[in-house]
């Protein structure tokens, strides 16, 4: 990856796609407020939403990125959805259960 030393709000990927270099982080987040608080960090121009399976909410998270998108607000094509494996699942036969 490489950033423009004059502009930080963004990384260039390999593929040519500018990835925001801020994202909406999801973690410690309760379940019954992630999906409207991802909705709401994507209305207010988040496009780098911030997950892993440890925090729990990756459902509703996902509810709030299906309601932007049902409502226009973006398209799937638009964001970048992050993610971590967690440490016990890096053994190559553990990645598909973890994905």
């Amino acid at each position: 990856m490489e950033s423009n030393s004059t502009d930080c709000t963004h990384f260039t990927l390999p593929s040519g796609q500018k990835m925001p270099s801020v994202g909406f982080g999801c973690w410690k987040i309760p379940n019954a407020k992630t999906a409207e608080c991802v909705y709401e960090a994507i209305k207010c121009g988040y496009r780098c939403i911030d997950e892993a399976a440890a925090y729990g909410n990756e459902k509703e998270a996902g509810e709030g990125i299906k309601r932007a998108i049902d409502e226009g607000i973006v398209t799937r094509a638009d964001l970048f959805i992050t993610s971590k494996l967690w440490m016990t699942y890096h053994r190559p036969e553990n990645v598909p259960l973890a994905c």
